[in-house]
């Protein structure tokens, strides 16, 4: 049974949702337990998505796996506060691809560059049996973040930079509902709640807006309450931008079927 894995950061929860609503052609589908996942377990049981919820250890190798020609998806998922250092996020997905690797025939990693960590992930984590994709835009080149997946690569979100002028804070559904762990996760400050220092250090930054990013998913029932709150707390300027799923959808793709043509040689 041909097995892959997605290892991403919580960010990208919603999206792993939609890729499991939206693949019928998953034989069987585990989400790790850990705390970290508890956010797609429980929009997997909202939609009524098949799965099964297994400690590590309880995984069946790939070597104990009984023979079928459907795709087994693991999934697991790697905490925000990764974000804001970036040695320790190198080390925390090397370390993560590393162990996985026991289960999977190919690993796919819901993550940008982050702060050009994971530059080399391809290269440096790939074993003959157990290839590792990042997410890449149409041309090839690896997204900067989990913003620029979204908005379809680096052109996409320079140009709805551009459009919607400097000083613009992005939040997608998962990024909004948990904004002030993303705050502090990205270093901008360490106390959310301490309302006037963090709107000084916006103000310093030269942030006005925050753009509401509509990505077609709507797993999260708070979105646009919880950018409000976002908007009120700090003053800023909502605005609306539409988002895509096309970028992590074709790497999935791309993944799902390398994984199958090399499991078939």
């Amino acid at each position: 049974m041909p097995v892959m894995t997605i290892i991403g950061c919580r960010i990208f929860e919603d999206e792993v949702v939609h890729l499991i609503e939206k693949g019928p052609e998953l034989e069987e589908v585990i989400v790790v337990e850990n705390e970290n996942n508890v956010g797609v377990i429980r929009k997997l049981e909202d939609i009524g998505g098949p799965h099964r919820v297994l400690p590590l250890e309880k995984i069946p190798e790939l070597s104990g796996r009984k023979n079928s020609s459907g795709l087994t998806l693991i999934v697991i998922l790697l905490e925000f506060a990764l974000d804001g250092v970036p040695e320790k996020l190198r080390e925390k997905v090397y370390e993560t691809i590393a162990e996985m690797q026991e289960y999977s025939d190919g690993i796919l990693l819901l993550y940008g560059l982050c702060g050009n960590v994971l530059g080399n992930v391809e290269r440096d984590c790939a074993v003959p049996e157990c290839p590792v994709f990042i997410l890449k835009d149409r041309e090839g080149s690896m997204v900067d973040d989990c913003i620029g997946a979204v908005l379809g690569g680096r052109e996409g979100f320079l140009s709805k930079l551009a459009s919607n002028g400097a000083g613009t804070y992005f939040l997608t559904p998962v990024g909004a509902v948990y904004w002030k762990e993303m705050l502090i996760a990205s270093r901008v400050t360490p106390e959310p709640e301490n309302v006037e220092m963090t709107k000084m250090i916006f103000d310093i930054s030269g942030y006005r807006k925050v753009a509401q990013i509509d990505t077609g998913l709507y797993y999260e029932q708070e979105f646009e309450a919880k950018v409000r709150e976002f908007a009120d707390l700090y003053g800023f300027e909502i605005i609306n931008i539409k988002g895509s799923l096309e970028l992590v959808e074709e790497c999935y793709k791309k993944a799902k079927k390398e994984v199958l043509r090399r499991k078939k040689e």
